[in-house]
């Protein structure tokens, strides 16, 4: 495993983490990042960002600054497919982006962070289009562990653009679904539209995970 694809391990003080993965902003400032996004994470404590953040031309990490109005922000770096149709991993950032997988620690609860769980480092976890990742006869606890370079609790993941959670061998896997371009029943497949943001809470011994959608904060952007 190439050193420069896990990120090092964080600890965070903090008790609501807004998680928010695939915002697909074209703007390089992250302007058109929805005024909903603000409105539903208005109370947390860390944000995590789990990549495809802008495009193959422009990571967009002014959405990051963006998000930093809110709360300290940890992302990871992530896959896209350049001209050539080969894919390339966007560039660290020191102090907020680091590694295509992380660990952050909050309340001594590990949380591995992650693009495309189906992409190196690691082991491959095959997530099909439906959201969930595919774990029948798969060691879970293992994998993961390999995946990230270490053992975690949670499993917080993006690349689908749909909202998911489910337990696997004591381990949480969590998606917060796309804000901009959400996929599943009823949604706009490759249309701009409201979707869905995440807010994990970890308090000690208990663990939560939300989806929020943004259409309920809809009147934010009126």
């Amino acid at each position: 495993m190439k050193d420069d694809m896990v990120g090092g391990a964080v600890t965070v003080s903090a008790r609501r983490i807004g998680l928010i993965a695939d915002i697909h902003c074209e703007a390089a400032d992250g302007s058109d990042l929805p005024d909903a996004v603000f409105a539903a994470l208005h109370d947390v404590d860390l944000v995590i960002d789990l990549g495809h953040t802008g495009t193959p031309d422009d990571p967009c990490r002014g959405v990051l600054d963006r998000l930093e109005k809110l709360a300290p922000v940890l992302a990871v770096r992530d896959f896209y497919v350049g001209p050539d149709g080969r894919p390339f991993a966007t560039p660290p950032e020191p102090g907020r982006v680091d590694g295509l997988v992380r660990i952050v620690e909050v309340n001594g609860v590990r949380i591995g962070a992650v693009h495309n769980l189906e992409r190196d480092p690691g082991p491959s976890i095959p997530t099909p289009p439906g959201g969930l990742p595919e774990l029948a006869g798969l060691a879970v606890r293992d994998a993961v562990t390999a995946k990230f370079g270490g053992p975690v609790d949670i499993v917080a993941y993006g690349g689908t653009h749909r909202p998911a959670a489910l337990v696997a061998d004591g381990v949480l896997f969590v998606n917060p679904g796309s804000p901009t371009y959400p996929k599943g029943p009823g949604r706009p497949a490759g249309q701009r539209a409201l979707g869905t943001v995440g807010v994990l809470t970890v308090d000690p011994g208990a663990v939560s995970f939300e989806t929020v959608d943004l259409q309920l904060w809809e009147s934010a952007d009126a």
